[in-house]
């Protein structure tokens, strides 16, 4: 067991607001005067939303239905100390906090509650680490999955813990069918190197790719880690900081074998932002540019300018792709590119955190990964629902308009972290990545 010391804090600001597209296919089908040839919107429903993004496309949409106005329905603060509060997943019966309580100098443990729809605390895990970074959770089958300062399977009844890596393991994971998960590893630390693959629900590794840095010296971290599935193929995308030791491996997007983690493809580039995939494309910034790739092959199929885009992998709605700003919000069509619609809403775009470390084995180590979120979508009433500097917004899908925005009641600071279940919206009231906070639960009127 080794003890991560903080030495430096930098995060990611952006001030610009530009975000343009270009020209997309002149050609549109006719339709017969009068008839709507959209298909239906989806009912509204329940689905649970137990990962980043939501799902393992990372598209960050459910088929809750937010309409408008939002009001308190209840304030959540684990007992104890708290260092920092992080993220919150959810069902239709249990909403999952994760956390981090006081551990002397250095970061916090990797602590999490199940709590009712009503607020109420049912159980809490706390794994004893030092280092939780913020990474959200999963629920894979009967299990919470936590992989922040080790990877650990915690029942979902009893908040006991069961198969686990024991400490220094950090990254996103995706829900398997087989009660595992899909993960990146993105520190080496004191741990046993970078890598992305798939886990049993036993904590046994299916498979590994990108292996590296497995020598203690190797100061090896990937400060993106954005990965997500779509059928039997994992797309991952890193951005590799190796400090003074030679780099193994390019920083880029690649394409793995969902199963048996054969490499597909990689192409080489500097991805800012986490990943969504669906349409046939991988989409993600890279530079100033929202930029979709061929799953097939990893090439370029269109880019638009996105200056200062936040880091949250593109929302996916309606055959939009969605990005924040620190002034607008920009959806474009999925398949071209081309514009469809932007709204001002300032201070949405989701900062990455980016820091460095101190630690026995790896010395002067870079951190860091896009764990915030802004932006989420509710199919079934057309809305996105935006968290931004001045409070919340909810916006039509089809065109980008306000139907509703406000303050929250009894919220301190800006919130994030939207987790949209049914006619309930969650959100994390902190003002940074690394500091004490509440979860508050919103009832869409």
């Amino acid at each position: 067991m080794r003890n991560l010391l903080w030495v430096f804090v930098c995060a990611a600001c952006g001030s610009s607001d530009e975000v343009t597209a270009g020209a997309g296919d002149a050609s549109t089908p006719l339709v017969d005067v009068g008839v709507d040839s959209s298909p239906p919107p989806p009912k509204c429903g329940a689905s649970d939303w137990l990962t980043y993004g939501h799902d393992a496309r990372r598209t960050s949409a459910s088929d809750a239905c937010i309409d408008g106005q939002l009001a308190p329905a209840w304030t959540y603060v684990p007992m104890g100390g708290l260092t920092s509060m992080h993220h919150v997943i959810a069902s239709t019966d249990a909403v999952y906090v994760q956390w981090a309580a006081p551990t002397g100098p250095y970061v916090g443990t990797t602590a999490a509650d199940r709590v009712s729809p009503q607020g109420k605390r049912v159980w809490t895990y706390d794994t004893g680490s030092d280092a939780n970074l913020g990474n959200w959770a999963s629920v894979s089958g009967g299990n919470l999955v936590l992989q922040d300062d080790g990877l650990y399977f915690v029942d979902l009844v009893t908040g006991k813990v069961g198969p686990n890596t024991g400490v220094d393991w950090w990254g996103q994971t995706i829900p398997a069918a087989n009660g595992g998960v899909w993960f990146a590893n993105t520190s080496k630390s004191d741990g046993p190197g970078l890598f992305v693959g798939l886990m049993d629900m036993t904590a046994k590794t299916t498979w590994k790719g990108n292996e590296q840095g497995t020598m203690c010296g190797d100061g090896f971290s990937d400060v993106m880690g954005g990965i997500a599935v779509d059928g039997s193929v994992l797309f991952y995308a890193p951005v590799y900081k190796t400090g003074s030791a030679k780099q193994p491996l390019p920083s880029g997007v690649y394409a793995f074998d969902a199963l048996t983690g054969s490499p597909k493809w990689n192409v080489m580039t500097t991805p800012a932002s986490a990943i969504s995939v669906g349409d046939g494309f991988v989409y993600l910034i890279e530079g100033g540019e929202l930029v979709a790739r061929k799953q097939a092959d990893g090439t370029k199929a269109w880019s638009v300018p996105a200056a200062n885009a936040g880091a949250q992998s593109p929302v996916l709605a309606n055959h939009l792709v969605i990005i924040a700003t620190q002034a607008n919000v920009v959806a474009v069509d999925a398949t071209t590119g081309t514009a469809a619609w932007t709204s001002p809403v300032v201070g949405a775009a989701a900062q990455p955190y980016q820091r460095q470390i101190s630690n026995g084995c790896s010395g002067l180590q870079t951190l860091g990964a896009a764990t915030i979120t802004t932006l989420a979508a509710a199919l079934p009433s057309g809305t996105l629902v935006v968290t931004a500097s001045d409070g919340i917004h909810v916006l039509a899908l089809k065109d980008g308009s306000a139907k509703w925005s406000g303050k929250i009641p009894g919220a301190k600071f800006a919130v994030h972290d939207p987790v949209l279940v049914g006619k309930m919206v969650y959100v994390i009231d902190s003002s940074a990545s690394f500091a004490p906070g509440s979860v508050i639960a919103l009832t869409a009127m």
